[in-house]
């Protein structure tokens, strides 16, 4: 009859032997596992087990014996860290994992490292009152007990929320360079309040979409997440940090904020909304009111085809795209100037909607206008979030 290993001089202890069959039975631990077997092979087999003490035991060294420590490492690293869940995992040396794998059974038996992850949550959360997440913890601790080292991550904190942008000289994100001139960015302005409230380390925007620099975003505005990266402090208050984005009187204005997850991220960026617009155009000539009327008019309920425009051609894939066109709305025409409502498909690109772009969109306003057309400035009026794009 087979039996859990050589018994006697296993050399192994008597937490180990019990975690061999670890999987079996709820409500004890593995040290009563091994005096279960202890008396078992006593009874039946008259076998004297002569079990290791931890220290001595081949398998785990009295890893155990050293939770205290591991627990006083946690709780001093991550003393200035505010979560309410959090997860422990480990590392191992590869001779004890490989004298493990040597008696273990994948039926029944528990790995050292599953243990050690549990007892150590034990201990953590009876000294911080904190509770044991599995799957998505506010912080993890990563313990390599062949070092005695430790290192923490951080979930980040995500708010959730919606801009308006009122100057044409600001980017939604931050760029690598930007010159000795270099401006903010909406992602810094809301950014920077968000890591006074939170002590976070770094920070990043978000956006469903986004618009050029000098393309100001109003009405409904756009919506966003701000994520803080490895946040201290995670009971922030949303109302404080509106009010200090809002009253920083940077152009910026944000509304709606709430708390979010990292999956809604995903969802944010693949959004397809249609958007409307308002362009001011501008002709080297005066503009045949009439004329421009009936070409918006020919413009609307069309599907355009638009090649990658050449402003930014050199850092996106020169692609054809398909785009209609809701509706084009002349809203008034003074001289060489006219005032432009357009709504179009998530992706359009407006100005060359406008200008052609040298037969990359097609049609445009200028084909069907018959005379070069230009935005000197375009404004979102509305993101139509009620209606996605099919």
């Amino acid at each position: 009859m087979w039996r859990i290993f050589d018994i006697p001089g296993s050399g192994l202890c008597m937490r180990c032997a019990g975690r061999i069959y670890g999987r079996l039975g709820t409500g004890i631990d593995n040290p009563t596992r091994g005096a279960i077997i202890k008396f078992i092979f006593g009874l039946l087999w008259k076998d004297e087990i002569q079990f290791q003490d931890e220290e001595s035991c081949i398998l785990c060294h009295g890893i155990f014996n050293k939770l205290a420590v591991y627990r006083d490492m946690i709780l001093d690293l991550s003393g200035g860290y505010e979560f309410r869940t959090f997860l422990v995992g480990s590392r191992f040396d590869q001779e004890t994992m490989q004298a493990e794998e040597e008696r273990l059974n994948e039926n029944y038996s528990e790995s050292i490292k599953k243990e050690f992850n549990r007892e150590l949550g034990k201990l953590l959360s009876a000294s911080t009152g904190k509770e044991f997440e599995k799957n998505d913890p506010d912080i993890a601790f990563h313990v390599d007990t062949r070092y005695d080292s430790l290192k923490i991550q951080v979930k980040s904190l995500f708010v959730y929320g919606v801009y308006r942008k009122y100057r044409r000289d600001i980017p939604q994100t931050r760029w690598i360079y930007r010159g000795p001139e270099k401006s903010d960015s909406l992602e810094e302005i809301i950014g920077k309040k968000i890591s006074e409230l939170t002590g976070c380390t770094n920070y990043f925007l978000h956006g469903a979409g986004r618009e050029d620099v000098d393309v100001r975003m109003l009405g409904n505005g756009r919506e966003f997440i701000i994520e803080a990266w490895e946040p201290r402090k995670r009971s922030i208050d949303l109302e404080e940090l509106k009010a200090r984005v809002n009253s920083s009187e940077m152009g910026i204005e944000i509304e709606n904020l709430r708390f979010t997850t990292k999956k809604q991220v995903q969802e944010l960026k693949a959004s397809d909304y249609y958007k409307t617009y308002e362009a001011t155009v501008q002709s080297p000539r005066l503009i045949d009111a009439e004329k421009l009327k009936g070409a918006a008019r020919e413009l609307t309920g069309k599907v355009i085809y638009q090649r990658t425009p050449l402003r930014v051609s050199g850092r996106r894939s020169d692609i054809t795209r398909h785009r209609e066109v809701r509706d084009a709305l002349v809203m008034d025409v003074e001289g060489s100037t006219a005032r432009i409502q357009i709504t179009a498909q998530a992706g359009t690109y407006i100005k060359e909607l406008v200008s052609g772009d040298g037969g990359r969109t097609d049609p445009s306003l200028t084909k069907l206008y018959g005379s070069d057309l230009t935005v000197s400035e375009l404004d979102v009026v509305k993101i139509h979030r009620s209606e996605v794009n099919g």
